[in-house]
């Protein structure tokens, strides 16, 4: 399992239940990692779609009310979520929210993070992995300019993964 996550300077990754800013170098980056994989979320980051489910990819929701997302595959905790992925063959992506990423971190075993140099007003946060001490950077890219924000893409692996039980 790996996740796919946009931080700006201070690790904040939404506000208000949304992203912080549109980013499209980062959308297509999105799309390109995520596309015929699995994508693991929450309720809220399922939400905020623009389209619902994600085409091409199969859409997983973690929500303590599955009755309420009849149209995609639901769990109710990870111990349900790990026991469905088990023997799935296709890559598994978690992509948000907080909550999730914090629940799952763990269990991944790459990091595909984007880094925004900017500052936002940020209500939600992901660990910071340079201070993590399990986490090291293997991978980063340039500098990219887009939508007027300068961004790089990184890849951190996790050295102590915990296994899915």
């Amino acid at each position: 399992m790996n996740l796919i996550v946009a931080v700006d300077r201070k690790y904040g990754i939404g506000k208000d239940n949304g992203l912080l800013a549109r980013v499209p170098a980062d959308m297509k980056f999105f799309r390109e990692k995520t596309m015929g994989k699995i994508i693991v979320m929450g309720s809220s980051t399922y939400m905020s779609f623009p389209k619902r489910p994600l085409p091409d990819r199969e859409n997983l929701v973690l929500t303590s009310k599955p009755e309420n997302y009849p149209e995609v595959t639901c769990f109710e905790n990870i111990a349900e979520l790990f026991a469905y992925i088990k023997d799935k063959h296709e890559d598994v992506f978690v992509c948000g929210g907080s909550t999730v990423y914090l629940q799952l971190l763990p269990y991944c075993e790459k990091a595909y993070v984007t880094h925004i140099d900017e500052e936002f007003e940020a209500d939600v946060f992901f660990p910071n992995l340079d201070e993590l001490e399990n986490w090291e950077k293997t991978e980063e890219s340039d500098v990219v300019e887009t939508n007027g924000y300068n961004i790089t893409f990184a890849v951190y692996e996790n050295n102590d993964i915990r296994e899915m039980n």
